[in-house]
């Protein structure tokens, strides 16, 4: 029986230290897609559609800022009799007056591109919104895949210090240990379980999160994640600097919105020059059409510094804009390599974790359980280790989860995704 126990230890050791075991029975269940939750927060979010109601309303009012105003008509009934007022039919001249507005050439095409730019601007803000909710939905699922990965790692190790009991409760049996070792794994045990406890209840709290992300109910399903990527991605921080200032949508927003006021400058010396009215008024007498008359008015830009202060006005809205620009372009190439550094020192202690931490104190549980068996260490030196292997595990998959959502920032900033980025250069 003793034996059987030993054997049944070592072999629960070693899929603890090899990662080869689970103790999740059932059917195997496919894993959360990040990409498919993504797509589903693209297209479904809340705030993304109101930014898109948005773009849809600057492109509607982009098709009406090139358009004349509408036309004038006028009905003028003149030479009523003062004797019978209210008799309109014995007047002796009705003119019916059609006109029209015309502003000088090219201010219609100036409004209209202005419309334009701010139609693009709109489109740049809900791509920043799009890589906004990303990053959320990145974050919220590493986080959920962290604390799924935990419970696992809990379990495991839960059910090594069950074994371990089985060994200290034969040894007590032959009277090798004392009763306190049986306590002290009891205890063990249920702080375990305390964590486990915890743990769901913070796995709860990120999958409610992810559905309000998603606009899902919170009745819905969500299922677990699959295990965070372990892999790599190469960093060019001076590539990167590049693709920000040329593709984040916030530097875009700020160019289209820089171009825009330099387009009103433009329109706003226009106002230098007249705008045009142009009319034709038929005339009837005594019920027929005799004569018609042609009108044109003109109005006269003479007060020529109102025009001046409103084209210097429109000049230092530019100049503010593009003071605004070059100190956003130099804190976007700050945040790209701030979160470039982050990145690296990420990788750095993952691969710390991979290649020395985590191997040595595999192989310290791995000899502490064998010295225990053959009675070479105490009890108390056993649970010492375990607790170490429990930490180094958690802080391992910790690093993991650090790189992965220090990766979505970075992405955030540069504005597009890393992989793509690679794939595609």
């Amino acid at each position: 029986m003793k034996l059987h126990k030993v054997i049944k230890i070592f072999l629960i050791s070693f899929f603890l230290v090899t990662g080869r075991w689970s103790p999740v029975t059932g059917l195997a269940q496919e894993p959360l897609s990040l990409n498919a939750l993504i797509e589903e927060a693209k297209a479904n979010n809340p705030e993304l559609q109101a930014f898109r109601e948005r773009v849809k309303a600057k492109e509607f009012a982009a098709r009406v800022a090139g358009v004349l105003d509408d036309p004038q008509f006028q009905i003028m009934i003149e030479d009523i009799p003062t004797e019978r007022p209210y008799n309109l039919g014995n007047s002796m001249m009705t003119r019916y007056t059609f006109s029209q507005m015309f502003p000088f050439p090219g201010k219609l095409s100036l409004k209209q591109s202005i419309a334009l730019k701010d139609v693009l601007i709109s489109g740049a803000e809900l791509k920043n919104k799009e890589l906004e909710i990303t990053a959320m939905v990145k974050d919220v699922y590493y986080d959920y895949a962290f604390i799924n990965e935990s419970i696992k790692i809990m379990h495991e190790i839960k059910d090594v210090l069950s074994y371990m009991a089985d060994v200290a409760q034969v040894k007590y049996s032959t009277g090798q240990v004392t009763q306190q070792d049986i306590l002290k794994i009891q205890t063990e045990l249920t702080m375990l379980t305390n964590e486990i406890i915890s743990l769901e209840a913070e796995k709860e709290v990120a999958e409610a999160r992810i559905k309000s992300i998603l606009n899902r109910s919170q009745d819905a399903v969500l299922g677990d994640p699959g295990r965070i990527k372990k892999d790599r991605i190469k960093i060019d921080t001076a590539r990167l600097m590049t693709m920000a200032l040329q593709k984040n949508p916030a530097i875009k927003a700020m160019e289209y919105e820089t171009q825009a006021n330099e387009l009103n400058v433009g329109l706003a010396k226009k106002n230098y020059y007249p705008d045009f009215m142009l009319g034709v008024a038929p005339i009837q007498r005594d019920g027929r059409f005799e004569s018609w008359d042609l009108m044109f008015q003109v109005n006269i830009p003479l007060w020529r510094s109102k025009y001046d202060n409103q084209t210097r006005e429109a000049q230092a809205n530019v100049n503010v804009l593009k003071s605004r620009l070059s100190a956003e372009k130099n804190l976007k190439g700050f945040d790209v390599k701030s979160a470039a550094v982050k990145v690296e020192a990420a990788e750095r202690i993952t691969t710390l974790y991979e290649t020395s931490l985590l191997p040595q104190v595999e192989l310290s549980f791995e000899s502490a359980m064998k010295n225990y068996q053959s009675g070479k260490i105490d009890f108390l030196s056993l649970l010492d280790v375990e607790r170490t292997l429990k930490r180094t595990k958690i802080e391992y998959l910790n690093s993991i989860t650090d790189y992965r959502k220090k990766i979505a920032m970075l992405e955030k900033v540069v504005g597009e995704e890393l992989d793509t980025a690679a794939s595609s250069q």
